[in-house]
């Protein structure tokens, strides 16, 4: 009897992608035999199941249980107390509350779905596409990216994890029960992995038909990022013979062979050339790197991964101020508009940089203009209103900033939240911008003399419309600029989070949290006089370095050892 192909791979994919049995979702689930035949000697069908393979990856800038990453740290605050940021600042997770969500289980059930299409398309030998050969090749490489892919959301929330390449048997009890895998060992299996995706895949996908494809960039770039979480200070010695991260106060190792690893793949992106052509190229000015995040996602070249139709405009809401119909949500912190440095280059805590108390946004990163809206700024055809009596005020009432800053990077200002429309929004996981950061980082650590450490910053800079870093700086003190480029130049885009922990200074940067309240006066320059405030104090832990995985697993399997302080 004719089958409904819909009805198959619904079935399909309810059967042999969730879990059923107590064992847990490391096994394969039950499915027919006829029915893995009616997916696996279709290309179409199994076309499919690898497109669906791709909607399980969490979106850039939804991250946190559909909001933004950066509310749990020291770059922005939402203006709900029952948002999942909340409990990040206030302490209050656990193994048996993610914020972020059941990543554990997600992320596995992701890897199992992964391993098996590698399986059954080489047991029922899938035919290729009839009218596109060596299009089966190229979807086989980005499974092998996607299940790169989850095993590396795994490690950078958990530290080592369970390796699992091969589906498993529900009534194997020594596979079900494996111990967890050292963080290096996931590493070596991450890059196996992209370097196999990286063999099969293509530099490009026609935008018309295959936009938001893993190309080989992306199995670069996924590379790269994690070398360099491998050498950074959480997991240098400690991943090495280990599943759990170095979370000791103080220690801060180093180990150059990791760096230079890392700095060699990030450079690998850069160089990444098709017929002689680079591949990759940063957007070449300021308000070219705003509309890439805004209506040319998916036709910038700066732009190597995204995650595809992340969210719609209803994301605008969310960090939209109050007066322009928004929620005022991820509202930048005073923490992070201090970060931005005077037009001169120099921090605003340097004497010599001009800065005023007085006049607080003036001279400024031209950057801090295209990523916060502050009071005073104009924009949608008015001046932002922050203070006491203005439509964007600061409060602690319901939609309101409580910081007096709002999110500008992300906003599209043509939209009007409310209104229909079909704005879509494609989260960026890899730009080019990283790698230069990335690789100036590692590069920095292992070879400080060298004269691209100085020059992948400024690239960087000057795009912004910054003046240069001086050379000469001290490997130390170009540390501390590195760092700060990443804080400026990625903030909003789930890097943060990270970034403090694998550098371990989050017991430094999560402490309390600032804000700015506009008071009017007349006698004080533009009408207003500015007064710093504290928005809240936020806990930290250094078990808090990594996260928990959950409970009920650890209990699950008595092999499995929850994380340090957990």
């Amino acid at each position: 009897m004719k089958r409904n192909i819909q009805t198959i791979i619904l079935l399909s994919l309810c059967i042999a992608l969730l879990p059923h049995c107590k064992k847990g979702f490391l096994d394969r689930a039950a499915t027919t035999q006829q029915q893995d035949v009616d997916i696996f000697t279709s290309f179409a069908m199994t076309d499919q199941v690898v497109n669906n393979l791709y909607s399980r990856m969490r979106g850039t800038y939804t991250y946190l249980s559909g909001y933004n990453m950066g509310s749990a740290t020291d770059e922005a605050k939402d203006a709900s107390n029952w948002m999942a940021s909340m409990r990040f600042n206030n302490g209050s997770w656990s193994g048996n509350s993610n914020p972020i969500g059941n990543t554990w289980r997600d992320n596995y059930v992701a890897i199992r779905q992964a391993n098996t299409i590698l399986e059954n398309v080489a047991k029922f030998k899938t035919p290729d596409d009839p009218n596109n050969p060596g299009t089966l090749e190229n979807r086989l490489g980005e499974v092998y990216f996607l299940r790169a892919y989850f095993l590396w959301e795994q490690m950078r929330q958990f530290g080592g994890v369970i390796i699992v390449t091969k589906s498993i048997d529900q009534t194997d009890e020594a596979a079900l029960n494996k111990p967890r895998n050292t963080y290096d060992e996931c590493v070596a299996q991450v890059v196996a992995d992209c370097d196999e995706a990286f063999k099969r895949v293509q530099y490009a996908y026609d935008p018309n038909t295959h936009v938001g494809r893993v190309t080989k960039g992306a199995c670069l770039a996924l590379k790269a990022r994690v070398l360099l979480f491998s050498a950074s200070p959480l997991w240098a010695n400690a991943g090495k013979t280990g599943f759990l991260a170095d979370i000791t106060a103080g220690s801060k190792p180093s180990d150059p062979a990791k760096w230079k690893k890392a700095a060699d793949a990030a450079k690998a992106v850069i160089d990444l050339k098709d017929g002689g052509n680079p591949v990759y190229a940063l957007e070449p000015t300021l308000a070219a790197r705003g509309e890439m995040f805004k209506n040319r996602t998916l036709q910038s070249k700066e732009v190597i991964f995204v995650r595809m139709r992340e969210a719609n405009q209803d994301y605008d809401r969310y960090i939209f101020p109050k007066g322009y119909g928004g929620w005022s949500g991820c509202a930048p912190a005073q923490n992070l508009v201090d970060d931005y440095e005077m037009n001169n280059g120099l921090p605003i805590k340097d004497p010599l940089s001009g800065y005023d108390e007085k006049r607080p946004y003036l001279n400024r990163d031209p950057r801090f203009y295209s990523d916060i809206l502050y009071n005073g700024a104009n924009w949608k055809g008015r001046k932002v209103e922050t203070y006491a009596t203005g439509r964007d005020r600061q409060s602690t009432e319901t939609d309101y900033t409580r910081t007096g800053y709002f999110t500008r990077k992300l906003a599209d200002e043509a939209i009007t939240p409310g209104q229909s429309g079909s704005r879509f929004i494609h989260g960026i996981n890899y730009r080019l911008a990283e790698m230069y950061l990335s690789y100036a980082e590692a590069l920095n650590e292992c070879e400080p003399a060298n004269a691209d450490v100085l020059k992948y910053v400024n690239l960087i800079r000057t795009r912004a419309g910054q003046q240069p870093l001086p050379g000469g700086l001290s490997q130390a003190d170009m540390r501390t600029r590195i760092q700060n480029e990443r804080r400026i130049e990625l903030c909003f885009e789930n890097h943060r989070f990270w970034d403090v922990r694998r550098w371990k200074i989050a017991e430094e940067t999560q402490k309390e949290l600032w804000g700015m309240r506009p008071i009017i006066d007349a006698a004080a320059p533009d009408g207003f006089r500015y007064e710093r405030f504290k928005v809240e104090d936020r806990l930290w832990r250094n078990a808090m370095y990594v996260i928990p995985i959950t409970t009920d697993e650890t209990l699950r399997n008595p092999n499995l050892k929850q994380n340090e302080g957990w």
